[in-house]
C-alpha cells in the first residue's frame, strides 16, 4: 500500500514543479515586457525634452528670450546631459 502512495506523491510533486516553472516563465515574460515598456518611455521622454531644448534653442537664435526660459535650457542641458 504504501508503495501507490509513492506514486501519488511523485505525480503530485511533478505537477507542482510544472506550475512553479510555468509561473518563473511567466513571470520573466512580464518582467521582460515591463523592462521594454520602460525603455520606451524613458526614450520618448528623453526625446521631448530634446526637441524642447531645439525649439529653445531656435528662439535663442531669432531674439531675445526670456529668463524662465534660460533656465528651463539649462534644466534640459542637466536632464539631457549636454
Amino acid at each position: 500500500m504504501p508503495k501507490k502512495q509513492d506514486k501519488l506523491d511523485h505525480k503530485y510533486n511533478d505537477k507542482l514543479a510544472k506550475i512553479r516553472r510555468a509561473n518563473v516563465e511567466r513571470h520573466a515574460g512580464y518582467e521582460n515586457s515591463l523592462k521594454l515598456r520602460q525603455n520606451i518611455q524613458r526614450f520618448q521622454r528623453n526625446a521631448t525634452y530634446d526637441m524642447e531644448l531645439q525649439r529653445l534653442r531656435g528662439a535663442t537664435a531669432q531674439g531675445h528670450i526670456a529668463p524662465h526660459a534660460h533656465k528651463r535650457v539649462a534644466d534640459l542641458k542637466n536632464i539631457l546631459g549636454k
